[in-house]
């Protein structure tokens, strides 16, 4: 598709694909958006299977809409959201910021486990993130290292805000096994039917993960198939970190703890009051958080 024109958008070359679409980089060929031409964007052509459901797009446009009111530095714009014919095919699109840098997902990759203090970083950035998107009343849904930007100055920036039901839909279609999504980050709530009433605190589940992740290099639940860490997230507690990297704070441990217990009221309730136990527990004047009862 390189060189391919939708709309006022060309495509310059390729930066990525995973379960929710293909990424170009790409150039605004006239104004449109508020983008003057010339602009560099990052433009993801949405996988045609997830969009099958009727009414779906339209629920999938109203919440990219909502995402282009999402203005903070600990989060990538969302510029533009449409559907296009392209040689009579339909190209469903989000434009969002173009930034440089590499995904959590590649610094997982280098370092395997994150080094405590730059835990602490990238955590209370995302935390800051995820705050002012659940201000403007929204939920991301599919927080996770490959949707974490790091650029070359050390900002943190949360991305892909504007795919909170392609996320869910992924889920979905991971269970039948056509697709696996990203089960190993969502919360429990959305997978035992109260999904159409999640908040912020799902987000925060996932970015517990992550924090573990990053941590011990590894995601809490593992398992050979998507049922088997559906399984494990809804019933099963998490190993504790420590058990696996006993180089872990306590502190830290048990702020991870909280941030991934079952039911969404034994979590932080707010991105802020995550914010401020990473902080306190990374500056050594944490202290341990009482761990969550195990699931009934």
């Amino acid at each position: 598709m390189k060189g391919e024109r939708i709309g006022p958008y060309r495509l310059l070359a390729p930066l990525g694909r995973g379960g929710m679409g293909t990424v170009y980089r790409a150039e605004v060929q006239k104004t449109v958006a508020g983008l003057s031409a010339g602009t560099v964007v990052a433009l993801k052509v949405i996988h045609a299977h997830l969009l099958e459901t009727e009414g779906f797009f339209k629920r999938f446009l109203r919440e990219a809409e909502i995402g282009q009111q999402v203005e903070h530095e600990n989060v990538v714009r969302t510029y533009d959201c449409d559907a296009l014919l392209v040689d009579g095919q339909q190209k469903n699109f989000l434009v969002m910021e173009h930034v440089e840098g590499q995904t959590l997902r590649d610094l997982l990759d280098e370092l395997e486990r994150v080094p405590e203090e730059l835990c602490r970083h990238i955590g209370c950035e995302i935390a800051r993130g995820l705050a002012a998107i659940h201000v403007a009343g929204v939920v991301h849904r599919d927080l996770k290292p490959e949707n974490v930007l790091i650029t070359e100055d050390h900002r943190v920036k949360v991305m892909d805000l504007g795919v909170a039901h392609l996320a869910d839909e992924a889920i979905r279609l991971s269970m039948t096994g056509h697709f696996v999504g990203s089960v190993e980050y969502a919360a429990p709530e959305q997978f035992t039917g109260r999904g159409n009433g999640l908040d912020g605190r799902s987000d925060l589940y996932a970015l517990g993960v992550v924090l573990y992740q990053m941590l011990v290099g590894r995601v809490p639940f593992q398992g050979t198939t998507p049922h088997a860490v559906l399984h494990d997230v809804i019933y099963e507690p998490p190993p504790p970190p420590r058990r696996i990297n006993p180089n872990v704070s306590p502190a830290l441990e048990s702020v991870i703890l909280k941030a991934i217990a079952k039911r969404p009221e034994q979590r932080f309730q707010r991105g802020p009051e995550l914010t401020k136990a990473l902080r306190a527990a990374l500056a050594g004047q944490g202290t341990r958080v009482p761990t969550p009862p195990p699931p009934k």
